[in-house]
């Protein structure tokens, strides 16, 4: 429920308890005629900003009529029936209503941003589903794109695979080189429970690629294999070292 209608259902809601107060006032239950006459010329009471209401909200609205039973029902048990048939909530807080325009305001703008990332989060799902990925015997198809042949292929990038299941292709049409790329990610996914189709995907471009690769390279590796060759460089300078000494002792 918007704040607007809120507004007018806290309205409605303090004619009840306006009513209830009243009630005690012996003069106005002197007899059920003169509490009726009482009813009949109280008008619900709304706040006067105008604005924090709907837009067709009738200020001049009377009590309603079910008021006119407080004779044999209270005030609460009334507003627990009204708001039933209305399809208005049962308790209302006075002390956090009504809302103020600025609130509306604000709720007006969450709202327009909910629906404007709703909108953009439909057009991504929806434009997703309508594009895929596959491969054949002849090549890949990149999403919304046509074949590539697996001859004209000449780099396979797959350096951010293994972490973001993200790989690129370079290859030669109509004597320009272009880029695709294969988002495993978005298109596929590696569900095991499904088979891992982005996976599957990946390894038959892989079979069937003779390009140059480009993987990505263990730093670890790396360090290990540098220090081996440091060390065998020490060796060396080492060997050298005595025979020059061996040398001028002669």
């Amino acid at each position: 429920m918007g704040y607007p209608k809120k507004n007018y259902v806290v309205a409605n809601y303090s004619a009840f308890n306006e009513a209830g107060e009243a009630w005690t006032v012996d003069a106005n239950r002197a007899s059920p005629e003169v509490w009726n006459a009482f009813v009949e010329k109280q008008t619900i009471s709304f706040d006067e900003d105008r604005s924090i209401y709907p837009s067709n909200t009738d200020f001049g609205e009377k009590w309603p009529e079910i008021l006119r039973q407080m004779a044999n029902h209270k005030s609460d048990d009334l507003w627990a029936d009204y708001s039933g048939e209305k399809g208005w909530p049962q308790k209302v807080n006075l002390e956090d209503d009504p809302k103020t325009a600025g609130q509306i305001r604000e709720q007006l703008i969450a709202a327009c941003v909910c629906f404007l990332l709703t909108t953009i989060a439909l057009f991504f799902l929806i434009r997703t589903r309508r594009r895929f990925m596959k491969v054949d015997d002849q090549g890949y198809y990149p999403p919304g794109g046509s074949l590539i042949p697996f001859p004209t292929i000449k780099i396979l990038d797959m350096r951010k695979w293994e972490t973001k299941g993200l790989a690129t292709l370079v290859y030669e049409a109509d004597g320009k080189e272009n880029k695709a790329k294969i988002d495993g990610m978005v298109y596929g996914q590696f569900k095991e429970e499904e088979g891992a189709p982005a996976e599957a995907l990946f390894q038959k471009v892989l079979e069937n690629f003779e390009g140059e690769l480009i993987e990505l390279v263990d730093e670890n590796e790396n360090e290990e294999a540098n220090d081996i060759d440091s060390e065998g460089d020490d060796e060396g300078a080492s060997v050298g070292g005595d025979s020059d000494d061996s040398g001028e002792k002669e």
